[in-house]
């Protein structure tokens, strides 16, 4: 893996093309995401999971292989999931592909909660992040964050009234199906500019299924 240098990473790209997802690696885009279209099989099913009892919540390492071998065990039987299995292939391939890497770490979960519900960054190079069914991540451009507000500073206060979102109205959300690249602190020479994100919450009675992959190796 060896990003660009990165100055001023502010903005954000999408398309419905997903090679727009390679332009991560240009300086000034902390977010590429791939407007995918997700086929109504691959919805159904995704919808039906957030419905099972119990709920899906798994966390593989491994090659592309590896993972698409241990969901065929782990998911449910259903005509749909084989069309579930190659998008989560393509997205595993993509990753791999655009940054190298040899094994993946992938999480595959059902949340009636927000997970991260604080706008935050990550301290890793680099995660692609997919809301197959339910609300999706929320973020702020650069122009309305104010970063000194971040973690432990603003930790006492809702982001509403601790001073980090400069602009409420600038707030962005991502929808069920895109396919998005957000960079981290640990992307090089990218400290102090992560892309501030966080999980939405859902509505009462509902859920999200989500599915994250990591660069591990």
């Amino acid at each position: 893996m060896n990003p660009a240098h990165i100055e001023n990473p502010s903005q954000h790209v999408c398309a419905a093309n997903p090679a727009v997802l390679a332009e991560i690696y240009e300086p000034d885009i902390n977010l590429a995401i791939w407007q995918a279209e997700l086929s109504s099989a691959v919805r159904d099913y995704a919808h039906a999971l957030s419905l099972n009892t119990p709920a899906p919540n798994l966390k593989i390492t491994g090659c592309t292989a590896d993972i698409i071998d241990e969901l065929s065990t782990r998911l449910p039987q259903d005509l749909r999931r084989q069309h579930l299995l190659e998008h989560v292939r393509r997205c595993c391939e993509m990753f791999t592909d655009l940054f190298d890497a040899k094994d993946l770490g992938l999480r595959f979960e059902t949340l009636d909660r927000a997970m991260c519900p604080r706008f935050h960054v990550d301290n890793l190079p680099v995660r692609l992040i997919t809301t197959l069914h339910g609300v999706a991540t929320e973020w702020l451009p650069e122009f309305a964050v104010d970063r000194q507000w971040l973690g432990r500073r603003g930790a006492n206060q809702p982001d509403q009234t601790s001073g980090l979102i400069r602009d409420i109205n600038a707030v962005a959300h991502m929808h069920a199906g895109d396919v998005a690249l957000m960079k981290g602190e640990g992307w090089e020479g990218n400290q102090g500019r992560g892309l501030v994100h966080r999980s939405p919450q859902p509505g009462p009675g509902a859920s999200r299924l989500v599915l994250t992959l990591d660069w591990v190796s």
